[in-house]
């Protein structure tokens, strides 16, 4: 009887060792489980963050590329004005200095028959005082 005891209380021991080692391995399994489910949660957030940057990195840098057109359409435009208002310059002065070249020939025209004029007086004077013939 004695060694059925020992025997039976063996296997008992036996089944109880098994038993917390059954239990430990579900207590790290649970464990790891919960782990796991944090880990997922967490990457999920992470996905959302990620997703969200993206987005609002796409939406910065359609606000940048709509700004950067908007600055060059306007550097484009006011280097036409500016070119346009150099034509118009130059055509103002082009006129302004084509009046003054009329007029100075104008001006030298009347100085010329004016100059012609105090010759003539000059050589008249000259030959009321016996001069000989001179001309202009």
């Amino acid at each position: 009887v004695s060694t059925q005891s020992t025997g039976s209380s063996g296997i008992n021991a036996e089944y109880g060792h098994l038993s917390r080692h059954g239990q430990t391995i579900q207590d790290h399994a649970k464990h790891h489980a919960l782990r796991i489910h944090l880990l997922e949660t967490n990457l999920a957030h992470m996905q959302v963050q990620l997703d969200t940057t993206k987005s609002k990195l796409d939406e910065t840098e359609k606000a940048k590329s709509d700004l950067q057109k908007k600055y060059d359409d306007a550097v484009e435009k006011m280097e036409r004005e500016m070119s346009d208002m150099e034509k118009k310059y130059e055509s103002i002065l082009i006129e302004a200095m084509d009046a003054v070249a009329g007029k100075l020939e104008q001006a030298q025209s009347r100085w010329q028959k004016s100059c012609e004029m105090v010759q003539l007086r000059n050589i008249a004077k000259l030959r009321e005082f016996g001069l000989p013939n001179l001309e202009l």
